[in-house]
This record gives C-alpha cells, structure tokens and sequence, in this order.
C-alpha cells in the first residue's frame, strides 16, 4: 500500500501539478481514503475531489487566469475551480509595454495554478518554460525588439502558464481552409469561441473587436472555419494587395501600415453577409462579441462585465488542468504553427530567415 500511494502521488504530481499543492493533495487524499474511497488515479483523483468541493465537504480555492491581449487594453480574467469569475482586471496596452512585470506581478499575487498566456498567432500548449526566442516570434510575427505581446511573454517567465492555439493550428479546421492564410483567428478568438462553447454546441461568433473584426465558426463542439482580422474585409489590417505592392515598392510596409487602415463599417457588412449565410446553413446561431459588440446591429449580444476573451483563456486553463470544463478540452487539438500550408513565392526566403535567425 505504501509503494501504491507514493507511485499513484508521483502520477498525479507529473500530470497534475500546479493545479494544487502537495498539502492541498494530502489533505483531499486523506479525506478521500477515510471516506472508504480507493487509491486514486490522477484524474479519478481531481473528478472525486471536485464533487467534494461541490458539496462543501472541502474548502479548497484553486484560482486560474487569462489574458486577453487587446489594441487597447489587456484584460486578465481570475476563475475558480467551479469556473466561476472571482476577479477580474484590464490595464492600458501601452502599459504593457512600459512595465509588463509589474502586470505579471499582479497576477502572480493571486497565485493562480495555471495561465493561459497572450498568444497571438498561437502555439499548441507550450508551457512557459518552453518559450525561447523563437516561439515568441511565432506567437507575434514581428522582428526582434519592443512590443507589448513580446514584454509580457518575456516577463511571464515567472507564471506558470501555457500558450493558446490559434484558429490556424486546431484540427478540426479542415487543411484545405488553411492554405495561403495566417490569420483564420487568433488565439484570443479561440479563447471567445471556448468561452461561449460553455453555453452553446454550435454558433457563428463575430467578435467586433476595437480596430479588428473576426468571425468563427463552431459545429458540434469543434471550431471549424475562421477569418482573422488580418484578412477579414474591411478590417484593419486587411490590405489591398496593389497598395501593399506599392507600399513595398516606394515606402516600407510595415505592421504599423497594415493596422492603419481599415473600413470598420464594410467589416461589420461583410460579417453579417457571412454569418447570415453559415446561419442558414447549418441553422446556429449568430453571436457578437468584443469591445464594439453594441454597435453590431445583428446576432445575439450577451450583456457581460468583463471580456469573453478573458474569461475564456482563464476556463482553458482550467479545463486542461482536469477543473471546470474539463469536458471540452477536445476542442483545443491543435499541432503545427501559423507559418504551415503557405505556398507562394518567395515563402521559401521567409522560412530560410527563420532558421537562421532561430535555428531548426
């Protein structure tokens, strides 16, 4: 009995932790074993404890969160292990990148078991130990230096927190849908999908960020289909081709030039033209979310103190922990990077660049 409980704790510390304490672990076996509960598995272990937790048999708070990285401002999301919000924040995105340890710091003072980190163009669940220079200029496409996603990934180090994928890497999403695209949905939009998935099996979502808008599109539980707002129509970000030729030609065309633009009022036209039409067709609902929610005159708009992106990470966290919404971590397969399925020429020089800078 003593070798069985010292390999069944080992198991559930590799598989389990941080999601609680190792005196937080003895104190819920114990009372499991004198309940006349057997020897548990890991994840046998986490479902008996949290039906404890549920009938107020333990008192245990087990907090995780989740950042959404906005234009304007980064929102951090705290949800319990019932998956309920228990606190919540938003800090200017020019903070971000003044101070972003300061930011870390707050949340690190919640203690949080696990973070789902900003993750801009997405990684499939690489812990934050595994982030080095190169996987953080995957997450954010842009060279070397300053940039509020670059300073909080670098300052969040300390947490112990997991990348998010984005539309691109999950595979429910057929590959063809993926060919000569990046952006089909950032991970912030995977994480607003995961949060409304809480509520509903099958929807269109359209999320009206500030400068960006996005659509999603979820059958039976499974991300299926998605247009980023870097090359939704009319969203920021989304360029003509024969300006960004001309652009390149005479001027630079940099990050900065592409996020200028925009037609805010053709985006939300074309959403509603898409949406209507997945609507129809598969007979879902139509969801808005996002900053600008309330200037969509289309779809369902829920009324919420907080942004569903946050909030969504936060219970992504959760759910691969083995806590709240654990159920519909299927949703989050994904494999690969955002630079997979380009075909066009001259690719080859990027991914040549790639791996010299960063190596294979």
């Amino acid at each position: 009995m003593k070798q069985d409980f010292l390999v069944a704790l080992e198991d559930f510390l590799d598989l389990a932790m941080p999601t609680v304490s190792i005196p937080t672990y003895i104190k819920l076996l114990y009372t499991l074993v004198v309940s006349g509960c057997p020897l548990l598995s890991p994840v046998q272990f986490k479902r008996s404890s949290s039906s404890l937790l549920s009938q107020g048999t333990l008192k245990v708070l087990v907090i995780f969160a989740g950042i959404d990285p906005g234009s304007g401002s980064y929102a951090v999301a705290f949800t319990d292990e019932l998956g309920r919000v228990v606190a919540y924040r938003e800090f200017p995105t020019s903070l971000v990148e003044k101070d972003a340890f300061r930011i870390v710091g707050e949340i690190a003072r919640r203690k949080p078991a696990l973070v789902a980190l900003p993750s801009g163009h997405g990684l499939p669940l690489l812990r934050t130990r595994e982030l080095g220079e190169k996987e953080v200029f995957l997450l954010s496409l842009a060279e070397p230096g300053r940039g509020p996603l670059r300073e909080f990934l670098y300052a969040s180090r300390v947490l112990q927190g997991i990348t998010l994928p984005s539309v691109k890497e999950l595979e429910s999403v057929p590959e063809e849908r993926k060919r000569n695209v990046i952006d089909m949905g950032t991970a912030d939009k995977v994480a607003s999908a995961f949060f409304y998935r809480t509520m509903f099996e099958s929807f269109v979502l359209v999320e009206a960020g500030t400068k960006f808008v996005s659509l999603i599109l979820v059958l039976k539980g499974k991300v299926v289909d998605g247009i980023g707002g870097t090359s939704f129509p009319g969203s920021a970000g989304d360029l003509d081709g024969e300006i960004a030729y001309l652009l390149s030609r005479f001027s630079r065309l940099t990050k900065l030039a592409l996020y200028s633009g925009g037609n805010y009022g053709r985006a939300l036209e074309v959403a509603e033209m898409i949406s209507h039409y997945y609507s129809e067709k598969y007979g879902v609902p139509v969801i808005i979310s996002g900053r600008r929610k309330w200037e969509v005159n289309f779809g369902l708009k829920l009324d919420f103190r907080f942004k569903e992106a946050s909030v969504g990470a936060s219970l992504i966290a959760s759910a691969v922990s083995g806590w709240a919404h654990r159920e519909l971590v299927d949703m989050l397969k994904s494999s690969g990077t955002a630079l997979d399925y380009v075909e066009v020429e001259g690719w080859e020089e990027v991914l040549s660049w790639i791996r010299t800078r960063f190596g294979t």
